[in-house]
């Protein structure tokens, strides 16, 4: 964990966001990879997963400033919408739409990194293929994390699960 924030596990075996900026971060790096989770948000909630970072020891700006998000927050800018790498590139609006479960709904991401290119898949729908510039021509590897964003976002993960590539 980096960051005030909290991971608080539910009877359910999910686990909910809670009290502030925060970082939830899996201490080994990856190389090619798909990462699968399933994600649900209570209403207009902002988390979002990082990959492609450094070890960000107790300080959760840093997969903000050194990686990239995956964004999950529905009613947003477009490139700081569900699916946008955050602030980078906007995801196919329309496929999203269509793609996306409503709030209190389960939703599924499956994110694959491999070398400098992110896909992202929405409920089994590609919503956003990314290409990281030259100047970060590789994201691998890297340490992959969960966003707590603030005190009144109130979102669920389960189900967490990495694939080599």
């Amino acid at each position: 964990m980096a960051g005030p924030g909290e991971f608080e596990l539910q009877d359910d075996g999910s686990i909910m966001t809670r009290g502030g900026m925060g970082l939830l971060w899996y201490p080994e790096e990856f190389g090619a990879y798909r990462l699968v989770l399933d994600w649900k948000v209570a209403g207009d909630d902002n988390s979002g997963v990082f990959v492609g970072f450094p070890e960000p020891g107790d300080d959760p700006r840093v997969a903000a400033d050194d990686g990239y998000e995956v964004q999950i927050d529905a009613t947003d800018e477009p490139d700081r919408t569900t699916g946008a790498i955050y602030a980078v590139q906007e995801p196919d609006a329309d496929a999203r739409d269509a793609a996306l479960n409503p709030p209190g709904s389960w939703n599924e991401y499956e994110i694959t990194v491999h070398g400098s290119v992110i896909d992202v898949v929405l409920n089994g729908v590609t919503i956003n293929r990314f290409q990281a510039p030259a100047s970060d021509a590789d994201v691998t590897p890297g340490h992959v994390g969960l966003q707590n964003h603030g005190p009144n976002d109130e979102v669920y993960y389960r189900d967490l699960r990495i694939h080599p590539c």
